[in-house]
């Protein structure tokens, strides 16, 4: 297993780690990944000054919406090869993590 293998297994160890807790501690994150992913970002991700309360109603409402814009950001790029990182090294960070991660997804 490579360097960058193992360091995307580590992170991805310590991610499940905490969804786990945050689905514990907040059980409607179980129904929604967007609200899920706020908690995230509020609680591990280093945003707790700046996200302090977003109506859940509102984050109902945008659920899903985040995962499509996700999903149709690489389908213009990865298949449709337009717009691309305007920072090579975005690209090849990328490629790099999406080919560590059809290796190592398994390890966890």
């Amino acid at each position: 297993m490579t360097s960058s293998e193992k360091d995307l297994v580590e992170e991805l160890v310590k991610i499940k780690q905490q969804v786990e807790h945050l689905l514990e501690k907040h059980p409607d994150a179980r129904n929604n990944d967007f609200y899920l992913s706020v908690l995230w970002l509020r609680e591990f991700g280093g945003l707790s000054q700046y996200i302090s309360f977003i109506p859940y109603d509102l984050i109902r409402s945008l659920s899903g919406k985040t995962e499509s814009v996700s999903r149709a950001r690489r389908k213009i790029q990865n298949e449709d090869h337009r717009y691309l990182p305007t920072d090579p090294k975005v690209l090849a960070k990328r490629r790099q993590r999406e080919e560590d991660y059809r290796k190592g997804i398994h390890q966890i």
